[in-house]
């Protein structure tokens, strides 16, 4: 009696899981049904071949700028200052005054060392005449004209400290930003101002590491300034360095650079960027390249067996930046049909609809556009 109750329990129970595993199964079924209407997730993304061009590898180093006229201006002799020429930054001439000091004990000593040698010329004049009559001994005629021209000598030193107490610029550029007043007491050998001239040209001096290549004289480097936003501008190498430095181990060059609205100044950092070798590399479209914390990618496009876009990731090396194009140095073969604008919204296997590269796309999400 027992065994016929257990038998009937488990038919019952048997019969309710099998109730409810049936159940189940067709409720995933309409489930995937439900899900099977839906269009496959897609992305638009414009399309574009990887090209393959003649490429010119460098090396960036850092350079300075420096002026082909630059002079610290200082005074020899101390003194009161009675004219001040200039104003800080200003744009002065060849030979315009900086400075003048007072002069007038030097031109007290001078109207002096002049009274002089008329003295010791009429002196030599009269015992020549003397010495004529042999009245006089030719020792006497000998200190005359000693006389004569250590007085004469004198004039000329004291012409020449006046002349150095009016400091004038020895050629036309800019001032620093010195400024002085009439009446300031200055000791000698004050370092006045820094003038630098105006040239149509500006040099920048780098160094080349021994283990690369060495540019020759007449090369050109492409030059930019560092953390500005300016474009590349042509550098002529003019000059190296004769030896390496023996604690670097590099040789320094010279370049020179067009500089003519002095837009570039005198010790600005530079980065010059120094030929290596030329070789073909390939390049792709800015927008092309995709980072992750596996590296940089471009999507390749490959078509599947119902001739429909796939995206399928290729792991890239990248080289310098050549305006809106990347160098890739490997990854790529050249000539790849890759997705472009839009592939930040691609993963691997995404069904993808193109559009030529020059095509603004209408949308950038997925469900739309055709091939």
């Amino acid at each position: 009696m027992n065994i016929k109750r257990w038998i009937v329990s488990i038919l019952i129970i048997l019969t309710v899981i099998g109730g409810l595993g049936l159940t189940k199964f067709n409720q995933i079924q309409a489930m995937i049904a439900f899900g099977e209407s839906f269009p496959e997730p897609s992305a638009s993304v414009t399309s574009v071949y990887a090209e393959t061009i003649e490429y010119t590898q460098t090396s960036k180093v850092i350079g300075q700028l420096k002026a082909p006229s630059i002079i610290d201006i200082s005074n020899e002799y101390p003194g009161p200052i009675t004219y001040v020429g200039f104003k800080p930054g200003d744009i002065v001439e060849k030979g315009q005054v900086l400075l003048r000091l007072d002069t007038s004990v030097e031109k007290a000593q001078l109207a002096a060392a002049k009274a002089r040698v008329t003295l010791a010329e009429s002196t030599y004049a009269r015992v020549t005449k003397l010495l004529q009559q042999k009245r006089i001994s030719p020792d006497e005629v000998d200190k005359a004209r000693a006389d004569v021209a250590v007085a004469k000598a004198e004039v000329q030193n004291l012409n020449a400290v006046i002349n150095k107490k009016t400091v004038s610029a020895p050629f036309k550029g800019q001032v620093g930003l010195n400024q002085y007043q009439v009446g300031q007491l200055i000791d000698a050998n004050i370092q006045i101002t820094t003038l630098v001239g105006l040239n149509d040209t500006i040099w920048v001096d780098f160094s080349v590491p021994q283990t690369l290549r060495q540019p020759k004289i007449g090369e050109e480097m492409k030059v930019a300034l560092v953390n500005q936003k300016t474009s590349e501008v042509a550098a002529k190498v003019i000059a190296k360095m004769p030896m390496l430095d023996a604690n670097s181990r590099q040789q320094s060059y010279r370049a020179e650079i067009a500089n003519l609205d002095g837009a570039l100044s005198h010790n600005q950092i530079a980065s010059v960027r120094v030929p290596l070798y030329t070789t073909n590399a390939v390049v792709v479209p800015t927008a092309a390249i995709t980072r992750s914390h596996f590296g940089e990618f471009v999507y390749a496009l490959e078509k599947d067996e119902q001739q429909n876009w796939r995206a399928k990731p290729i792991k890239v090396t990248l080289g310098e930046k050549l305006g809106d194009q990347q160098v890739v140095l490997s990854g790529l073969n050249g000539g790849e049909f890759i997705a472009g604008e839009g592939a930040f919204k691609l993963r691997e296997g995404i069904l993808v609809y193109t559009a030529p590269f020059d095509e603004q796309l209408a949308s950038t999400d997925d469900n739309t556009g055709g091939q």
